[in-house]
């Protein structure tokens, strides 16, 4: 018995200590990881104008692109004769593309602190960047040489010919050549670069005016209009500055809609309209197919949060996890939908069918990319510079809801103007900061005589806990219990995660991703 129980203790042991290594290589693995910068990131075509394609290493991707079209690590966008396009960044950056132009896109990564690091290459063409340097690392390669840029600046690069050309109409680049010093361009100047030889370059103390300079200020002006009013709703997420939050404050209103927090409605639609009514599904190879809205403001809307139907109030948004870059994506190929309507069908996302294992099967490749189109004819939304319909107050519970005011108005909105952090005042956390499993504060708006920027403690249904971590395409799953709400059916979820999902809560409401 004696030595029975040695073995017993003996086997403990030993099986305790393997766990105990195990748990140790898994820790050193993960802070090895958590060290490193990831390529978990996808950033938005927001305007596009005439023929372009999206490619990757393989070949082409789409054969046009539309806006909405995520791009991420390794793609590359070619123009056409009439093609003129538009990326955005998650900071207000942007990178223009003019007719028979090629951008690559080499470098989209986050760090383990949550900052971007971003590079694009120059192949062909002309080509404008707009860099805010208050959201990560940005540089542009052109042949032998790096552009990035010292402070908030605007510049163009021109490619057709050897030399290449960079002019800097506003702020300051240092470009690295094969000389330690490199060359710094400042406002007004420009650089002549030898594209075959490095140490052959020049700097002249004027621009020569070029046709694009026009569009790239039109394309400005317009950012600028979509960000002259803004409201405090975007104040928790990971990235306020994203013009994308600024497509919401322009097209649509928010409300605090007691137990959920602030959810998002576009402005003049009827009780009849359908979020997803028009887009496509777009196949990509790291993500499957994801959802491109048809809609003008129509990216976080579908790539984060959940969309909730109402009875009374109808179709509404609910921002979560948009953004957060330390943990988790902070986008998804297809956001959520909690409830809907009665007799509500929601586009199927397509499958991509999987080979078997049993024997060699012939499978068609994907389709790039299917149309929805379920309301024909109907574009309810204004254009730039069009009068917004009055914000109405919306019933809800016995209760009448006043929709969020627009407080704050940077001074010069768009591009390398105010950022949103800048005009409101408020200081972001940092995404890194907060530990792995800790809640997020949710902002209140204010009431009057309240500070601005006052951060409430957790608030039911609407403390955002530390999202979960990218693991796997999108599934399809049942849909909470509706409890008040009516129309329970099948909804969409974000891609599988690290941990279970919390429950939904009463009433119909679940957390958003």
């Amino acid at each position: 018995m004696r030595h029975l129980a040695n073995n017993i203790e003996h086997t403990r042991f030993f099986g305790n200590h393997i766990v105990f290594q195990l748990l140790i290589a898994f820790a050193v693995t993960s802070f090895t990881f958590a060290q490193a910068n990831n390529s978990v990131r996808a950033v938005r075509i927001s305007h596009v104008e005439g023929t372009a394609q999206l490619l990757d290493g393989t070949g082409v991707v789409f054969d046009q692109v539309h806006a909405n079209m995520p791009v991420t690590e390794g793609m590359h966008i070619k123009t056409g004769d009439d093609g003129r396009i538009e990326v955005q960044f998650e900071d207000g950056s942007v990178a223009r593309a003019t007719p028979n132009s090629i951008i690559d896109f080499n470098q989209l990564q986050r760090t383990s602190e949550g900052d971007t690091v971003t590079q694009v290459e120059a192949v062909a063409g002309l080509t404008y960047y707009e860099f805010n340097n208050h959201g990560g690392k940005y540089s542009v390669k052109v042949g032998p040489y790096t552009i990035s840029a010292t402070k908030s600046s605007i510049f163009r690069v021109g490619v057709d010919q050897n030399p290449a050309q960079v002019a800097v109409i506003r702020g300051a680049v240092h470009i690295d050549t094969v000389n330690a010093s490199g060359l710094d361009v400042l406002s007004s100047q420009t650089a002549t670069l030898d594209l075959k030889d490095a140490s052959s370059y020049d700097v002249a103390q004027s621009i020569t005016a070029d046709s694009w300079d026009q569009w790239n200020s039109d394309r400005d002006q317009v950012l600028g209009q979509m960000g002259v009013k803004a409201t405090m709703a975007r104040a928790l997420t990971g990235s306020p500055n994203d013009p994308g939050w600024s497509d919401l404050d322009y097209y649509g209103n928010w409300y605090n809609m007691p137990g959920y927090g602030m959810g998002w409605t576009p402005a003049g639609v009827g009780a009849g309209w359908d979020p997803f009514g028009s887009g496509y599904w777009g196949y990509y190879p790291a993500y499957g197919y994801t959802w491109i809205s048809g809609n003008a403001w129509g990216w976080w809307p579908y790539h984060c949060g959940a969309w909730n139907w109402f009875n009374g109030p109808g179709w509404m948004w609910f921002p979560g996890n948009c953004g957060w870059g330390a943990f988790g994506n902070g986008w998804y190929p297809v956001t959520t939908v909690w409830n809907h309507p009665p007799n509500y069908i929601l586009p199927a996302r397509p499958r991509v069918p999987v080979k078997s294992v049993s024997g060699p099967t012939h499978i068609p490749p994907p389709q790039a990319l299917i149309s929805v189109n379920r309301e024909p004819g109907k574009a309810p939304f204004r254009a730039v510079g069009g009068e917004k319909p009055v914000a109405q107050p919306i019933e809800y519970n016995g209760k009448t809801l006043q929709p969020i005011d627009t407080s704050v108005h940077p001074k010069i909105a768009g591009p390398l103007g105010d950022s949103f952090s800048v005009a409101s005042g408020y200081v972001p956390v940092r995404s890194g900061a907060i530990p792995q499993g800790s809640a997020r504060t949710t902002y209140l708006p204010p009431s009057s005589g309240e500070p601005r920027n006052t951060i409430a403690p957790a608030m039911p249904r609407n403390t955002l806990a530390a999202p979960p971590r990218y693991s796997s395409p999108p599934a399809y799953h049942p849909a909470p219990s509706s409890g008040a709400m009516s129309g329970s059916a099948p909804h969409y979820s974000a891609p599988s995660m690290s941990s279970p999902p919390p429950s939904a809560p009463s009433g119909g409401g679940a957390r958003p991703h």
